[in-house]
Order: structure tokens, then sequence, then C-alpha cells
């Protein structure tokens, strides 16, 4: 009896010391707070393990056994007036308010800010317009990056402009035929392709532009990586890098401990020397297979205090930002067993399920700080698939489901509500069977979901109750969504695709579409009107990024660069502008293009208003128009 309670005993602690040791959050049963959140990986041999590991299971790799494998589309916003209010310029589309994203181009309502984002050309950098009135327009001064800097996007206030580069510097330049392996070929006669490592940097570099005619350098910040997102709230400013590396550089041995760690530099301590960050202020992921290290930096613009960096190996690219957290989501795979007695006693065969990481980071006046972490299922398709309300997180995933008898895989969507140390307590997991989200826009308490496979169902998904999310209606229509955006209480704008519909099993993606979604019934959502742009091969970058929307309730306007495509080819470059009436439709109030000299229409980039007059950006270009008739008031070359 003794032993038998003793073997109990040990059990009962293996599983246990399993479970903290996991480093995925332990809750007490008493619902107090987490006890641990993720493990440091410690030191270098074991980071050489992690990532050992995590290559030999990496789908994307080829390296994963008897795996099925289909990514999400890789589509991707709101900066609406407060009812009644108007504004005299335009703002960046952003997805929560207070929140600002960094752009290539912005107002602060006299002057436009135009990130040129060429390296090694002129005018590399930032070109600062007076642009009102438009009759005086003309560029002020030039901010000249190095040619080695490629200015990524901006952030801009009335007194500082932050602007975002990368830096690139290439390493480890090696021959593929070397002469001692391949002593009969003679490599003067033939052309050797030569692999490289880039090195690559994120600079963040602050300028006082308190006179916009002479801007002024006051901090350089850098950290290691590509740089993958950013958020500005007040003063703060938190950026997002990954630091990644080759596999084959891990298993060289000529490199160092010191190649692999991630590092930073703020000339706000008098020294820009690079301070590298030791594994054991490294934290991992569980089950990662991204092994890139994802960094976050944050600093005060007006502070002197050192930039505060957190680092996540397999951390991912995915992230939310509210005003007082900020979410990454890591990709993770599980894997899964067959059971033996489906296999005809062969060994087991396995198979890997997708899953969702999601850290929680604490923001608070340029800190941040890793509060919790959880997993749940599925993936996550872009940061509108993520929000967070009355200290709740909701979050839409699309996952797999492993179907043993059939030996497939199956698509669910799911929606989950978690508290604030990342527990769920509320799901709806098996919404649109067969289908993958392409769009979701939470609203206040609802939230609004597009899945597809060949048909457009839209969804209505009640949030009120937390623990109780509920589907309140849906229906179905040709073609996608890719972005949701809010027009009122009752009603919300699509913009994605036409689709043909072949045989109920996939459909062709044809012109761009509008559609207006009225909400008013949540158990009987429609489709109230559309229009259709163009043909197959139609393009607009607001398709997959929210920023290239210019949309203003009060002044009844909506705008983004399009590229149309007919039956006959190309048809027109430029951008459309609509204004909305719930009876009549879309009304197209007109069209913007830049023709150059010889005639070429350039690609518009973006698009702002000031007053009552419409600007349009493009890389060599920037036009006035009246936002009354859309007639050319003036023009102004920038290059």
């Amino acid at each position: 009896m003794m032993k038998k309670r003793f073997l109990g005993m040990m059990v009962a602690l293996f599983i246990i010391l399993s479970i903290l040791s996991s480093g995925i959050n332990f809750v007490m049963s008493d619902q107090s707070k987490p006890k641990s959140f993720l493990q440091k990986v410690g030191t270098f041999s074991n980071f050489k393990k992690l990532v050992d590991e995590a290559q030999k299971k990496n789908p994307y790799m080829g390296s994963g056994e008897n795996i099925m494998y289909e990514s999400a589309p890789d589509f991707v916003i709101k900066d609406e007036n407060k009812e009644g209010s108007e504004s005299f310029y335009s703002q960046t589309n952003v997805q929560v308010m207070g929140v600002d994203e960094a752009d290539i181009a912005k107002t602060d309502g006299q002057y436009i800010y135009i990130a040129k984002p060429y390296p090694k050309i002129k005018d590399n950098g930032i070109v600062i317009v007076k642009a009102y009135p438009p009759e005086e327009m003309k560029v002020l001064s030039k901010i000249k990056l190095s040619d080695e800097f490629y200015p990524e996007e901006f952030y801009v206030d009335g007194r500082y402009l932050v602007v975002i580069c990368e830096k690139e510097k290439i390493v480890d330049r090696e021959p593929v035929i070397q002469k001692n392996n391949f002593p009969d070929i003679d490599t003067k006669k033939i052309k050797v392709y030569v692999p490289y490592q880039l090195l690559i940097e994120t600079y963040c570099i602050v300028y006082d532009i308190s006179d916009k005619s002479n801007p002024k350098e006051i901090r350089r910040v850098s950290i290691s990586g590509r740089y993958l997102t950013s958020r500005k709230i007040g003063t703060s400013l938190y950026i997002v890098t990954e630091k990644q590396f080759p596999y084959r550089i891990y298993a060289n041995k000529s490199y160092s401990e010191q190649d692999f760690k991630p590092y930073f530099s703020d000339s706000i301590t008098g020294d820009s020397k690079k301070i590298y960050i030791s594994f054991d202020r490294i934290k991992y992921i569980p089950d990662f297979i991204n092994y890139g290290i994802t960094v976050i930096g944050s600093f005060d613009i007006e502070s002197e205090d050192e930039i505060c960096v957190e680092c996540v190996l397999g951390g991912g690219d995915i992230v939310y930002c509210s005003q007082e957290n900020l979410y990454l989501c890591s990709e993770v795979i599980k894997k899964v067993y067959w059971p033996e007695k489906w296999e005809d006693n062969t060994r087991p065969w396995y198979s890997y399920v997708r899953k969702t990481m999601i850290s929680r980071f604490e923001l608070s006046k340029g800190k941040i700080n890793l509060e919790a972490a959880s997993v749940i299922s599925g993936k996550v398709l872009n940061q509108f698939s993520m929000d967070e309300q009355d200290g709740y997180f909701r979050i839409a995933t699309t996952g797999e489901r492993l179907y043993f008898l059939e030996k497939n895989y199956d698509y669910f969507n799911a929606v989950y509500v978690l508290d604030k140390n990342l527990r769920v307590v509320g799901k709806i997991d098996n919404i649109a069977k067969g289908e993958r989200i392409y769009s979701a826009r939470f609203i206040g308490k609802r939230l609004y979901l597009v899945t597809f496979k060949e048909l457009d169902p839209f969804f209505v998904i009640d949030l009120e109750d937390p623990h109780n999310p509920k589907v309140l209606g849906y229906f179905k229509i040709p073609g996608y969504s890719t972005y949701l955006h809010p027009y009122d209480e009752n009603h919300i704008i699509g913009f994605g695709r036409d689709a043909e519909d072949l045989d109920e099993r996939y459909a062709i993606p044809l012109g761009l579409k509008i559609a207006m979604f009225n909400v008013e019934d949540v158990e009987n959502p429609k489709e109230l009107f559309k229009v259709i742009i163009g043909g197959k091969g139609t393009y607009s970058e607001l398709l997959n990024n929210h920023k290239a929307l210019l949309f203003d309730k009060t002044k009844n306007i909506f705008a983004f660069p399009v590229e149309v495509y007919d039956k006959k080819g190309h048809n027109f470059t430029g951008a459309f502008v609509y204004s909305i009436d719930l009876k009549e439709g879309f009304v197209l109030r007109g069209k913007i293009s830049h023709e150059i000299d010889d005639g070429y229409c350039e690609k518009i980039d973006r698009l702002l208003y000031i007053g009552d007059v419409l600007y349009s950006v493009s890389n060599s270009m920037i036009k006035a128009s009246s936002l009354e008739s859309f007639k050319e008031i003036a023009r102004l070359r920038l290059d």
C-alpha cells in the first residue's frame, strides 16, 4: 500500500514539474496570477540545442515528416473621427485610437512629410514639403540619409520626426565552387554564384523639427534585426525587429557565440557602442519553429533613459498593440501521433498541428515588461484578428483539425476570449468548417469575420458576455473581403475581391470588390450594395495594407490607390475617390493620376487631405486637387 501511495505521489509530482517546466502560464486553482511565463534560454549550448530541435521539425524547411500544410493569405485600421467631429487634416489610418502607426507619408496640417525609401538614389531619406496653401507648395527641406540606409517608415508630431530605417551589410561571401574540391574547373570561364549573409540592423533616428527648414538629429537608436513593426503612444516609441540567421551559420564552427546575440545601441548615453544581450536575458517560446529572435525595444523620445529591450527566441512577427499592452503572436508546432491500432501495428505515424503562443507585454512610459503567455489553437491572420477591451483580449484564429480515420486535416475557425493573465474564459471553436479567415474586425462588443473557400461567409459574433461568445448571424456572397472598415454602428465596408465559384470546390479571384454590409439586424446581416472595379489582375495596396486607405465620414469620402486591368489589359494607374449614399450606394467622385513628363502614369502611394484640398503622393510627385471638383490645383516634383 505504501509503495502504491509513494508511486502515486511521484507520478503527481512528475506531472506538476512537467507543467512548470513547459514555460507556459501555470495557474493555481485559486485563479491567482500565473507563477511563470516564458523560460530563459540561459546558455549558448542550450540555445544551439533549441535551434537544432526547431530546425528538425520546421515544416517550412521540408524537414517535418507527413506534414499537410497550407498557409493563410498574407492579407492584412482605424483612425476615424469621433461622431460629429471634423478634423482639418487627415491622419494615418490606424487600428486603435491613440496608438499611432508609422507610415511613408504623413501631414500635420501645413506640411507633408514623405519617405523616399530607395537606397543609393538622390534624396534618399525624408522630404518635407510646405503643402498648405497648395498654390505655394514647395520643398522646404530634405533629410539625406547615407546610401546604406533604407528608410522604411516614420512618425511625426509637433516637434519630433522619428525615421525608422534598415541598414544592410553583406558578410560571409563564399563561392559555391571551391578550387580544392573541383580542381578541373576553370573558375575564370564560368559564373560562380556567391551566396552571402545579410547583416540587418534597424535604426530609429530622432530629429528635432522645430525649425522645419533645418531638422537636427538629436538621438540615434539601433536594434539588431530586420524591422517588423512599431507603435507610438504619446512620446513613447515601441519597435519590433527580428534577428534572423541561416541554419548553416549555426552549424559553422567559425562563428562565435556573439554572432547570435541580439544587440542595441543608444546615443542618449553618449556612446553608440553596441550592447550585446546575453542568453540568460533571452526567453524562448516552447515548441517554436521560427528560430529568429524577436526584439522589442521601447523608449521615451523626451526621456534621457536608455532604450529598454526584451528578447524572445521564436517570438513571431504578428503584433497587436493597445494603449496599455503589446501582444506578440508566435507560431508553434505540436506533434500529434496517430493511434497505433490504425497503422496495423507498425511504428506510430505522426503529424504536426499549428498553434499560437500569445505573449503579453505591459507598456508604461517607454518601458516594456513581459506579464503573461499562453497557447491557443490555430494561426492568426494579422493584427486585426486581435483586440483588447475591458481587460479582455479577444483573438480569432484558423486551425487544423486532424481526422484520424480519413488521415487528413480540415480547417476550422475559432474565437477566444482571454483574461489579463491570458487564460481562456470563453470561446467558439467550430466556425465555417473547411474555410479560412480572410479578414476580421473587432468593433466594441462585436466581431465581424469573413471566411472563404468558394463563397464569402460574413459572420456577426457577439462578445458582450466574455464567457459566452456566440454567432448572432451570417450570410454568404460571392468573393471575399480582406479588410473590413467601420462606417457607422450598423454598417461595415468590406474591401476585397470578387470571385467566380467553380463547382463549389474553389473560386477564381476577379476584380476589386467594395461592399457595404448592413448589420442592423444582427441575425440577418446582408450586403446592401457593392461595386466591382476592373477584372482579373486589378490590384490595390489596400488589400494588404490598411494605411493605404483615406477615409473620412464627415467629409463623406474614401480614397485609395489602384491599378485597374480589364479584358484588354492595363486600364488605369492612380487613385479612386468615392462618397457613400446609403440609398444610392458607392458614388465615384473622381480619379486621380500622376502623369510624368513622358506620359507615363506613376503609381500613387498615399492620399491625404488638408482642409478642402486632396493631396496624392507618389515617388516623384505630390499633386494637390480640389476635394469638391477633383480638379488639379498644383503639382510638385520631388526628384
